[in-house]
């Protein structure tokens, strides 16, 4: 039953207790949610249009509401859950203590398993032809730079100190995909470990 209300202080129209503005951003939340559980259990190549909408509980007029197709839901999705995993290791990147690199990588490592979903979209599906591609490209310098400007800020060459990051964020990114697809066997200290030693590694190995 849909009850009308006045209008807002914004002009829209309020039913049933919230805007159309409101239930379009809810409508949106779930379809990025039911892609996400969809990749948690097959992956990006099970995210399609019905599947989405099957699961959020929608039809495909809300889907095309939010997103133009399935490569564009995938992107979105993919943007935000990057945008998660680089916000955290930010703050603890910038900060100028000796204790960083191990506080950072703790970090890195409970984010990774934190939800497997995302983990999974983020660092799994790249790897497979899903359409991501392109957005992975786009995305990944922000973290390149991240590492470049701040834990190799002390390499002076911006060749070897770009080269650095470049080793180290793309050889992680496989070492987390591994990982998290069960070829790779080790524990949370192990990879924790792992990431502090290879830090430590490019730092050693360009000195200047």
């Amino acid at each position: 039953m849909q009850t009308d209300r006045p209008a807002d202080e914004t002009g829209a129209r309020i039913w049933g207790g919230t805007t159309l503005t409101e239930r379009r951003e809810a409508r949106r939340a779930g379809l990025l949610d039911a892609a996400l559980d969809l990749i948690g259990e097959s992956g990006a190549g099970g995210v399609t249009m019905r599947a989405v909408c099957r699961r959020a509980g929608l039809t495909d007029r809300y889907f095309y509401e939010s997103f133009a197709g399935r490569d564009e839901l995938l992107d979105v999705l993919y943007r935000q859950v990057a945008e998660e995993f680089l916000e955290p290791m930010t703050a603890f990147a910038v900060a100028d203590d000796p204790s960083r690199d191990r506080a950072l990588s703790e970090l890195l490592v409970d984010k990774v398993l934190d939800d497997p979903r995302k983990s999974r979209l983020f660092l799994v599906e790249p790897y497979s032809s899903t359409g991501l591609g392109q957005t992975t490209i786009a995305v990944m310098p922000a973290f390149t730079r991240l590492l470049q400007d701040h834990l190799f800020a002390h390499i002076a060459d911006p060749v070897r100190r770009r080269l650095a990051a470049v080793a180290m964020a793309s050889g992680n990114a496989g070492v987390f995909s591994a990982w998290l697809n069960g070829s790779l066997r080790a524990t949370r200290d192990q990879m924790t470990d792992h990431l502090v030693a290879t830090i430590t590694a490019y730092r050693t190995l360009y000195r200047h």
